[in-house]
C-alpha cells in the first residue's frame, strides 16, 4: 500500500503544519514503512542509505508517542556530533517546543545539565558524552522507553559499539528499538538480535543504492597521487560549482587542501575531529549559509553534513569499502536535483572503481584534467554570458571617449584586466606518460661525454681481446691447489709427564 500525503499515512496536527511549511508533503518509501509499525510501538530494523528521509522516518513515531512526563523518555545515538546536531535540529523544525538534551564531545557541560535538569524529553548524542554523563549520575535512563541508533554501522567503524552495548544495558527492559544502518554486518547483526524483539525490517539498501544514484553523474579521473591537488584546482576553477563537499583520506591533508585551495583564490576551509567544537560550528555554519563555497573534510568529521542543492562531491582517492563511496557521493543528488561525483584516483584505485560500477550499477563517465587554456576559454565564455544581456546608458558617454583615445580590442582588453584580476589560470599538468611497447629496440645514444655504442643486436665495434691490457687484473692464474688440512697428517704422540 502507498500513501501520498503524510495525513494518509497517519501523521496529525501539529506535525502536518510543520511539515507542509518545510515544504514536505509526501513521504519517503523509508518514512512511509516505518511510521505505522512505530506508532504501534514496534521495533524497527531499517537498512537505508544516507539522504533517505531516515530522521523524519524515526522522528515521527518517536515524537508521536511522547507523553507530557518531563524526563528523558526516548534517547538518539549517533556517531558524531555533526549528525546529533542535525537530528536535533530537524525534530525542533517538525515539533519546535520538543525538549531536547544534546549530549556531544567539544560542549560545555553546563547547557547539557541544564537541559537535563529542566526535563529533556528526547536526549541526541554521541556514545561517549553520554556514557560520560551516565558516569556521573547527571543522565537518568530509568524512564527511557524508546532508543534509536542511527548509522550503527558507522558507530562500529568507530569503536562506539562496546559504548552503545553498554548504554543499552542502563535502559530498562523492553524499550522500542530503532535500528538504522546502511549495512548489517556480523557485529551489528549480533546487537540487533541481543536488543531488538520481533523487529519489522525494512531493506532499502539494494534499491537506493541504483535508484538514488540515478540523479548523480560520477565522473572520476585517473591522475597520479601527487597531483590531486593540482587537479583538483583546475576542475573546481573550469567547472566553478556554487559549493562542493571535498573528502580527503587524512587530517592533515584537509588543512593542505583547503590552503592550496585559498592560494587560488577560491573560498575554502577544512573540516577534521581535531578543531575545537566551536571552530567546528563556525565552519558548518558558514557553509550551508553559502558563505564558504568549498569544504575540505575527512569522512568521520562529515557525517552528519546536509547542504540542500549540493551539486559537486569530490573523492580526492576512494574509500577502503564501495558502501563509503556510496555515503559519500550521496551527499550530492538528493531530493531528485542532480548532481555530481568527482573521483581523483591512481591507476590502482582506477581498477577498483571499475569493479564497484560493474557490482553496484554505476555508470562512470572518465574525464580528462582541465588545461588552463581550457580554464581561459570557459571563464570567457562566462563573462560574456554574464554581459550578453546588460545595458549601460549612463556610461556611453565614458565609452565614446575612451574609444577616441584607444583602439577597441586593445581598451576591451585592459577593461578584462581588471574585472578578472589576477584570477588564476589553474595548473599546467603534463599528461601521463604512455607506454611504449615497440618490437624493436631503440638505437642507444650516448650522453655528453660517453662513448659511441652500438645498438642492441648489432654486432659490436670492437672485440674483448682488442681492449688494453690490464696487468694488475690479467695476471696468469696458478694451477689450483687445495690446502693441506691439518687433520690430514699423523697426530703426535701425546707426551708422558716428566718429560722435557
Amino acid at each position: 500500500m502507498t500513501f501520498d500525503t503524510f495525513a494518509a499515512l497517519g501523521c496529525t496536527e501539529p506535525f502536518l503544519s510543520a511539515l507542509a511549511r518545510r515544504g514536505f508533503t509526501t513521504p519517503t518509501p523509508v518514512q512511509a514503512e516505518s511510521f505505522q509499525p512505530g506508532l504501534e510501538g514496534r521495533d524497527l530494523l531499517v537498512q537505508s542509505r544516507t539522504g533517505s528521509g531516515k530522521t523524519l522516518a524515526f522522528g515521527l513515531p518517536l515524537m508521536h508517542r511522547l507523553s507530557e512526563d518531563k524526563r528523558p523518555q526516548a534517547i538518539i545515538l549517533t556517531p558524531t556530533r555533526e549528525l546529533a546536531q542535525q537530528v536535533g535540529e530537524e525534530l525542533m523544525s517538525v515539533m519546535p517546543r520538543l525538549e531536547i538534551a544534546l549530549l556531544v564531545g567539544g560542549l560545555g557541560y553546563a547547557p547539557q545539565l541544564k537541559a537535563l535538569k529542566y526535563g529533556a524529553r528526547v536526549v541526541v548524542g554521541t556514545p561517549g558524552r553520554v556514557q560520560d554523563h551516565l558516569d556521573r549520575g547527571t543522565l537518568d535512563l530509568s524512564g527511557v522507553a524508546m532508543v534509536v541508533l542511527d548509522e550503527c554501522d558507522e558507530m562500529l567503524n568507530m569503536g562506539f559499539l562496546e559504548d552503545v552495548e553498554k548504554i543499552l544495558s542502563g535502559v530498562p527492559p523492553g524499550p522500542q528499538t530503532f535500528l538504522f544502518s546502511a549495512t548489517l554486518p556480523a557485529p551489528i547483526a549480533s546487537l540487533a538480535k541481543r536488543f531488538l524483539k520481533n523487529p519489522h525490517r525494512i531493506n532499502h539498501s539494494q534499491v537506493e543504492g541504483t535508484s538514488q544514484h540515478a540523479d548523480i553523474e560520477h565522473t572520476p579521473c585517473l591522475v597520479a597521487d601527487h597531483l590531486h591537488t593540482k587537479a583538483l584546482v583546475n576542475f573546481l576553477l573550469a567547472d566553478d560549482p556554487s559549493s562542493a563537499l571535498i573528502f580527503t583520506k587524512m587530517k592533515v591533508t584537509t588543512e593542505t587542501v583547503a590552503q592550496s585551495l585559498r592560494d587560488a583564490g577560491l573560498s575554502a576551509d577544512c573540516l577534521h575531529g581535531d578543531l575545537s567544537q566551536q571552530s567546528r560550528n563556525r565552519i558548518m555554519g558558514l557553509f550551508k549559509e553559502g558563505k564558504l563555497r568549498y569544504l575540505v573534510a575527512t569522512d568521520v568529521a562529515a557525517r552528519g553534513i546536509d547542504v540542500e542543492a549540493m551539486p559537486l562531491v569530490v573523492h580526492m582517492g576512494i574509500p577502503t569499502q564501495m558502501e563509503s563511496y556510496i555515503h559519500r557521493s550521496g551527499r550530492t543528488g538528493r531530493a531528485g536535483a542532480k548532481g555530481a561525483s568527482l573521483a581523483l584516483v591512481n591507476f590502482k584505485e582506477s581498477r577498483i572503481l571499475l569493479a564497484w560500477s560493474r557490482r553496484g550499477g554505476l555508470k562512470l563517465d572518465w574525464r580528462a584534467l582541465p588545461t588552463q587554456a581550457e580554464i581561459r576559454e570557459t571563464r570567457a565564455r562566462k563573462l560574456a554570458e554574464r554581459i550578453a544581456g546588460v545595458e549601460a546608458p549612463q556610461f556611453l558617454e565614458t565609452a565614446g571617449r575612451l574609444l577616441a583615445e584607444r583602439d577597441a580590442p586593445s581598451l576591451v582588453a585592459a577593461l578584462l584586466s581588471m574585472v578578472v584580476g589576477t584570477a588564476q589560470d589553474g595548473y599546467d599538468i603534463p599528461d601521463s606518460p604512455k607506454q611504449e611497447y615497440s618490437a624493436e629496440k631503440r638505437p642507444f645514444k650516448p650522453r655528453p661525454g660517453e662513448k659511441a655504442g652500438w645498438t642492441p643486436g648489432q654486432k659490436p665495434p670492437f672485440r674483448r681481446e682488442d681492449r688494453p691490457a690490464r696487468p694488475w687484473v690479467d695476471k696468469p692464474k696458478k694451477a689450483f691447489e687445495p690446502a693441506k688440512k691439518r687433520w690430514d697428517a699423523a697426530p703426535a704422540a701425546p707426551k708422558k709427564r716428566g718429560q722435557d
